[in-house]
């Protein structure tokens, strides 16, 4: 993408933010700041790349966002439609000055008229010897999935397995059909039969009934399916992938498999994390 497009997609979602300022949720927005290959000065940045701060304090955000989680979607998807339409060369993060380390300029915060943020924005200049950002803490196996897992989640997982704690195994769960009991009655008690955790989960169980494992000794995102001792270990979108480290260590775990966006449609692509060494493991688990 040439920068004048580049410079023009960021105009129309600085124009949007204004004009919509007192619509619910862009009224929870607090900072946008560009960064990447643009904010450097790339002649042709692959996307544009903003972050978005905002306040987390609002009860109805609160309950988006628990909806959002319990069926698979994208709660931040409220900020980005109003915000860029169906456009996709328009990359947002949420709330990464704190999950971050590399330089973002800010382009508009709250109170600032639309003409502020656009002198900001016209105010980086060119530089033809900026490239493309590189991506920080990339392995094969993360490929596809960056978009939904955060840099700091990446370099954990690159530090266990420099370690020799971990193992992460990069897989595409195909959808497949479910006959046991014990799966099916889980998943129907949990989830509707069109929400993308269903899928997820159906295609979790499958993937580890087709290698001989007993549902009933999984633990699936955040429920033990029968058992109280549960080595097999499953979460979507990273909820509960804080706890991975205790339990693949106190917990007996034997592997954790994390489906890292859901989706009704697309690939559903997973890692599957497994245990090393339990000792050098306990060492780091906390730095995640």
């Amino acid at each position: 993408m040439d920068r004048a497009r580049a410079t023009a997609l960021t105009e129309d979602v600085l124009q949007r933010l204004v004009e919509r300022q007192e619509e619910w949720p862009l009224r929870l927005v607090r900072e946008v700041s560009v960064f990447g290959s643009y904010a450097r000065g790339a002649p042709q940045p692959g996307d544009v790349d903003l972050n978005v701060e905002f306040d987390h304090d609002d009860d109805r955000w609160t309950s988006t966002w628990l909806d959002s989680l319990s069926y698979g979607g994208n709660p931040h998807r409220f900020f980005t439609q109003p915000l860029v339409g169906r456009k996709r060369s328009v990359k947002f993060m949420f709330d990464g000055r704190k999950a971050t380390d590399f330089d973002m300029t800010l382009l508009w915060q709250s109170g600032d008229d639309l003409q502020t943020a656009l002198a900001r924005l016209h105010a980086i200049t060119e530089n033809p010897e900026a490239g493309r950002a590189p991506r920080h803490a990339m392995l094969p196996q993360f490929e596809g999935t960056e978009a939904w897992l955060p840099r700091y989640t990446r370099e954990y997982l690159v530090e266990a397995i420099d370690e020799g704690a971990l193992s992460v195994e990069r897989l595409v769960l195909p959808d497949s059909d479910l006959n046991d009991p014990l799966a099916t009655r889980h998943m129907n008690e949990r989830w509707n039969e069109t929400s993308p955790l269903f899928r997820a989960a159906r295609a979790v169980f499958a993937y580890l009934l087709d290698r001989g494992i007993d549902p009933a000794q999984v633990h699936l995102h955040g429920r033990d399916v029968r058992d109280p001792v549960t080595p097999y270990f499953a979460g979507f979108s990273l909820r509960y992938l804080r706890a991975m480290p205790r339990c693949l260590t106190a917990h007996g775990g034997k592997e954790w498999i994390e489906v890292v966006h859901p989706t009704k449609r697309s690939e559903l692509l997973a890692l599957r994390i497994v245990p090393i060494s339990t000792e050098r493991l306990e060492k780091i688990k906390g730095r995640l």
